[in-house]
């Protein structure tokens, strides 16, 4: 099942060597720390040119990583890996997204965290966490990102299950060093 809350990621003919940025994750009380995500740099699209290219490439790229990385964190470790089972609230889970977005998510629950299965299991093992960001970015200035996801996980206890959970979120900056999550086009399964 998918949903698309926003249409329109960031594609570009001016690709750029992906880079690795420093990479977030959540632990449960008890448990190991989760797998951070490995978050790197898919596409960059816009004007970025010359003396912006710089820009962008060396003072925008690292942070732009970190925080939509961090923001891509929070859902994953709400909703799915750095949650104590066996649990039903998944309250975490929507922090960076916006107020429509997160309300939009709430309703999607059984989509967009781990809820089905939450009070089945005690546990989940990540096997992949990668974000993949392709961001737009006119006269060398971040202004949008797209955060394509994949998240594969096995479920421990009660019931074991691999999730794999992927898809977009769409992305825009909304203060000095965050960024908020505005729609989303995910897809979810288990085996």
């Amino acid at each position: 099942m998918a949903v698309a809350l926003a249409a329109g990621g960031c594609s570009s003919s001016d690709s750029s060597t992906p880079d690795a940025a420093p990479t977030t994750g959540g632990s449960r009380a008890g448990a190991a720390p989760a797998v951070a995500s490995k978050v790197t740099l898919g596409q960059v699209a816009g004007t970025i040119r010359g003396s912006y290219r710089k820009v962008f490439v060396s003072d925008h790229r690292k942070h732009v990583l970190s925080q939509v990385g961090h923001a891509v964190d929070t859902w994953i470790d709400g909703g799915f890996v750095g949650v104590d089972y066996p649990t039903r609230s998944f309250s975490k889970a929507f922090v960076a997204f916006t107020d429509p977005a997160a309300h939009d998510a709430e309703q999607q629950q059984k989509l967009m965290t781990n809820r089905p299965l939450g009070q089945r299991i005690d546990g989940v093992e990540v096997k992949k966490r990668t974000v993949t960001v392709d961001v737009l970015a006119p006269r060398g200035r971040p202004a949008g990102a797209t955060a394509r996801v994949d998240l594969v996980f096995d479920t421990t206890g009660d019931t074991t299950k691999r999730v794999s959970v992927r898809g977009r979120l769409f992305l825009v900056p909304a203060a000095p060093g965050k960024w908020r999550i505005f729609g989303y086009d995910v897809s979810k399964g288990a085996k």
